[in-house]
């Protein structure tokens, strides 16, 4: 008798693998952390409805198929439980280090406004100092007054 396999054998086992991949390859971007999580909740679920249906009816399904998903379910929730540890650790850290952020930003926003009162304050100096030095020159005519007899 030839048995079938479970509806989660093959993709189950592969969105694990992909998951851990995608963790390990680019846990420093957050998007791929998220979407790494995506993918092994999905294998999971399949993986458990699959198992689930394997437990009500073993007699249709081969063996091997089970012994699949079984590996797929392991792999799935190693990854569900690094990426949960990963953003834990990560909403933490910008927990923490929030209010060095902060500070951090309003140090520089006051040394950029300061420099910038300091040379509007250097160049208005300068350029007091400049005018003191010269005198303004004004050209004059003198008209000599023309009588006119009509």
């Amino acid at each position: 008798m030839n048995k079938r396999k479970l509806a989660a054998d093959p993709s189950s086992l592969i969105l694990g693998i992909i998951s851990l991949v995608t963790l390990f390859l680019g846990c420093c971007c957050g998007f791929f952390v998220i979407a790494s999580l995506v993918m092994s909740i999905v294998g999971l679920v399949l993986a458990i409805n699959s198992s689930s249906e394997y437990q009500k009816y073993p007699e249709e399904f081969s063996v091997q198929s089970y012994k699949n998903v079984s590996i797929g379910k392991i792999l799935n929730i190693i990854s569900v439980s690094l990426n949960g540890l990963y953003i834990l650790v990560f909403a933490i850290a910008m927990f923490v280090y929030q209010i060095n952020f902060a500070d951090k930003f309003n140090e520089i926003f006051e040394e950029i406004n300061n420099k910038q009162q300091y040379e509007e304050t250097i160049i208005y100096e300068e350029a007091e100092d400049d005018f003191d030095d010269f005198y303004i020159e004004s050209d004059s005519t003198v008209i000599d007054s023309v009588e006119v007899i009509n």
